[in-house]
């Protein structure tokens, strides 16, 4: 008998099998060789419209503009610290997550990035740091947790799955055309991975994800 977790396998890849086949090659790429960038795109990106028709708004259009008035942030975490998170915060706005600035977690994440033995101070740092101590200084931070922390890893090449509410949607209106109960986020980042396995699509684990995540973006925005 298929287990349970088979068919809500088999039901995510359904589901990722009615999408255009060009939305497995719409993902942007991210941040290559920018911690900074990456840093403050993934605490901004915490329950916030992420693109905007407007130039300068949305948190990408925001990220755009801090690349361009302070390039010297976009891979130097020490950099981003001595501008502060009042600066920060008027390019990329005043936003909350558990009733913290965001650009004062960012500065408290970054600082404890540079308090690791060794210190991650830029991309290729972080890339060679161990994942557990990355995401237990990022997740230290009080209002960020492993979801924008996995994000955030992302962002710099890292392949993996941001299970936020438009992957959760995702995955569990899939379950539910299926007749399955619908899943935690921890169990929805597994289904999307194990998914991928099963059929990538000829795309990685991110740009897999990505697809799905703009599915329900797309419906949300619409």
């Amino acid at each position: 008998m298929t287990s349970t977790h088979d068919s809500a396998v088999d039901a995510v890849v359904r589901a990722a099998s009615a999408l255009d086949e060009a939305e497995f090659a719409a993902y942007g790429g991210g941040w290559p060789d920018e911690v900074g960038t990456a840093l403050v795109d993934a605490v901004y990106s915490i329950r916030a419209r992420y693109h905007s028709t407007e130039p300068g708004s949305g948190v990408y259009g925001r990220v755009v503009e801090l690349r361009r008035l302070h390039p010297e942030v976009t891979n130097d975490l020490r950099a981003l610290v001595e501008l502060g998170s009042d600066r920060l915060a008027e390019t990329m706005g005043r936003g909350k997550t558990a009733s913290r600035r965001k650009s004062e977690c960012i500065m408290e994440a970054a600082e404890a990035l540079l308090a690791l033995d060794p210190p991650v101070c830029t991309a290729t740092d972080l890339l060679a740091a161990d994942p557990a101590d990355v995401k237990r200084a990022y997740t230290g931070v009080h209002g960020l947790g492993w979801v924008t922390c996995e994000y955030f890893q992302m962002l710099l090449g890292v392949f993996g799955v941001k299970a936020d509410t438009m992957i959760v949607r995702f995955v569990n209106a899939a379950l539910a055309s299926a007749d399955l109960p619908s899943v935690t986020a921890e169990e929805a980042r597994r289904l999307v991975i194990d998914a991928h396995r099963a059929d990538s699509r000829g795309a990685t684990l991110t740009q897999y994800e990505h697809a799905l995540w703009r599915a329900k973006g797309n419906l949300a925005e619409a």
